[in-house]
């Protein structure tokens, strides 16, 4: 029977009218989630300017890809899929609603017609359906929980929500299955689950009596749904798209630089914090990243330190400040709540943001807590406290190396950087230099670019570009080394950089900039690259299978993972590991830690046992610390030497 007004309804008016304070409720409770928000702390100075200096930053093609349709979430397709189902569902059951609404207010005929009234209740059915589908799935999950969402806590509050959105549907369909029974055999085009609801399970003599009272439940709990959504878990279908549109653009994961210009100001009120102790140390976006987390746990899934039975849990950090939040406890210390070690168990490797579905910045978050404790607490783990004075005191971190600053060119005729007359600056860093392993990708660079004829110099001391300070949370060491650094350069005319560790091409490419020091920097692989392209290498290409190890500085944080591969393809075989690309797990060495006691397992063996499962002849890396690790980890599988840097696969290759 055809769709009518109120059929069977007395008074259905008020179920609209209803609408009018359900809405007040609804945007209500948005504006006391940016109250919240709001609480946080400003980047700037308010201003007009920096008003739409801020929407610019909104990038809506991140907004639409990952936080409407929901991309990273289907990297879980069995979960991804219920999700679109419940949400794609709802969407379109909002839009036959109000095409309804409109039905009603200006005799819009929305259910006239043969195809138009089949099309529309063929598509609410079945987006009812879908819905209801993907519901008993989030039910099902919820009481057999994976690790993920149960530890370190589950959240409450989505089985109960998920189980009304599910008697909302059933009550629509009884309804229509209802109104369709009362019509006494003229089943409803389109309309498949209200026709069998009516043909099997609901008798005309009752039809009509059903029908009015599930129509009021129906609206009633549908109204009282809307209403609460702001109030309930289910918030992030607002919070994060916005969450989305406004984190740090892929691959550009920024850990920023601290400004201290307010520490050399003697009028100065209020100094800065140095980092984080408290929720009221953290700025808006980081209270949206707080209030927007779904603790889905794959944040922890992908966690290194975590998956090593270390005390970290990235979304247990989150989590923590999220219920911090909501109970507006802004002003209590939290680093003792986190734990001193979960806090430098942290490798920065980003993994956690790239699986987040939400865009959240963990590692940003984890650092500035970091910070506190180094520069306002002096509260730092032994080893790394070490690394720390050594790269103050002798402008490396390699506390203890026998190694000498020159040792790594020893027999070598390595030239010296010359303002105005060399192209590139090799910059050989701290670990090439002082770390007999790493020493040897230094010594195949310059075999290569000797080889190829480039113009290249080296500065006639190593230095340090202030990176493991930075990661150990020591942004005052940090800046002082990279200041230095951006003098000298600036003396030499040094223009072009060519890095051999991915934590200096970070740091130059995204760091060194805000403080002044802009360079064109070229990763040791992509020049090389680059070098192939242009023919400069005569290369034999070897029966040999390689399986290459993404470094996280290289790959998740820059986004460069197809320059070394292709450099690999050309001198032999590529098999990948099943963690690859932006999934690829860390080495271990990062965010310091590879001057740290390690707590649990040992994250380098783990990874070294997944290389090792390929079978491949040698393990190629990008990354001097990577190689570092991977050396290490490698002992427990084999003794055999398997991993080298590509520089050393390619310099082995030439003719």
């Amino acid at each position: 029977m055809p769709r009518i007004p109120y059929w069977n309804i007395d008074y259905g008016i008020i179920i609209d009218l209803l609408a009018i304070p359900v809405a007040i409720v609804f945007f209500y409770g948005l504006y006391r989630q940016w109250l919240l928000i709001k609480q946080g702390k400003m980047r700037v100075i308010p201003s007009i300017g920096n008003m739409i200096q801020g929407i610019g930053t909104f990038r809506l093609k991140a907004f639409l890809v990952r936080g409407i349709l929901n991309a990273r979430l289907y990297r879980k397709p069995a979960s991804g899929i219920a999700h679109g189902f419940v949400f794609w569902g709802m969407v379109i059951l909002f839009i036959g609603t109000n095409l309804v609404i409109l039905n009603i207010l200006f005799g819009l005929p929305v259910f006239s017609g043969g195809f138009n009234r089949w099309f529309m209740s063929f598509m609410l059915d079945l987006a009812g359906f879908l819905t209801l589908v993907g519901i008993v799935f989030f039910l099902v999950r919820r009481m057999i929980p994976p690790v993920r969402l149960r530890l370190p806590e589950a959240r409450k509050g989505f089985v109960p929500v998920s189980g009304l959105l599910g008697l909302i549907l059933i009550t629509g369909f009884v309804t229509e299955g209802a109104r369709i029974a009362a019509a006494a055999g003229s089943l409803e085009a389109g309309a498949f689950v209200g026709n069998f609801l009516a043909s099997n399970l609901i008798s005309p003599a009752l039809a009509l009596e059903i029908h009015a009272v599930t129509w009021w439940v129906h609206g009633l709990l549908s109204l009282g749904f809307v209403a609460y959504i702001p109030y309930s878990p289910l918030v992030h279908i607002v919070l994060a798209p916005v969450n989305v549109g406004f984190a740090d653009p892929a691959p550009n994961v920024k850990m920023g630089v601290m400004d201290f210009s307010a520490f050399e100001n003697e009028d100065a009120e209020e100094l800065p914090a140095l980092g984080a102790n408290k929720l009221a140390d953290f700025t808006r976006k980081r209270f949206l990243d707080f209030s927007s987390c779904l603790w889905c746990g794959r944040c922890q899934e992908v966690c290194p330190a975590y998956n090593t039975d270390k005390p970290l849990s990235p979304k247990g950090v989150i989590v923590t400040l999220a219920d911090r939040l909501a109970s507006g406890k802004l002003d209590e210390s939290l680093i003792e709540g986190i734990s001193m070690d979960a806090i430098f168990n942290c490798t920065t490797c980003a993994a956690c943001m790239e699986a987040c579905p939400v865009s959240i910045n963990q590692p940003k978050t984890i650092m500035r807590f970091r910070q506190n404790l180094v520069m306002e607490q002096s509260r730092i783990p032994e080893l790394m406290g070490k690394a720390v004075a050594s790269l103050e005191q002798r402008a490396h971190p390699f506390f203890g190396t026998g190694s000498g600053a020159a040792e790594w060119r020893k027999d070598l005729d390595v030239p010296i950087f010359e303002p105005g007359q060399t192209e590139y600056l090799l910059w050989i860093g701290c670990s090439v230099a002082y770390e007999q392993r790493a020493q040897k990708i230094g010594r195949a660079m310059v075999r290569i670019l000797q080889k190829a004829g480039t113009s290249f110099g080296i500065l006639e001391e190593s230095r340090c570009t202030g990176d493991p300070a930075k990661q150990m949370g020591n942004e005052f060491l940090f800046a002082e080394i990279a200041q230095q650094n951006i003098e000298d350069f600036s003396a030499l005319g040094i223009k072009k950089i060519i890095t051999l560790c991915p934590h200096c091409f970070n740091s130059f490419s995204r760091h060194y900039p805000k403080l002044g020091g802009e360079y064109e920097i070229i990763p040791h692989g992509s020049f090389i690259k680059i070098l192939m392209d242009e023919k400069k290498l005569n290369l034999v290409r070897k029966d040999q299978l390689i399986t290459y190890h993404d470094p996280c500085y290289l790959g998740r944080r820059n986004g460069i993972y197809d320059d070394p591969r292709t450099v690999i393809a050309g001198v032999g075989g590529l098999v990948e590991m099943p963690r690859h690309r932006n999934e690829s797990f860390c080495c271990g060495g990062g965010g310091g830690n590879y001057w740290a006691e390690e707590l649990g397992s040992r994250i380098n063996q783990q990874r070294a046992g997944e290389a090792m499962e390929t079978n491949a002849d040698t393990i190629a890396v990008a990354c001097p610390f990577c190689l570092l690790m991977l050396t290490d980890g490698l002992k427990k599988h084999t003794e055999e030497t398997k991993i080298f840097d590509i520089a050393e696969i390619v310099a082995a290759s030439m003719v």
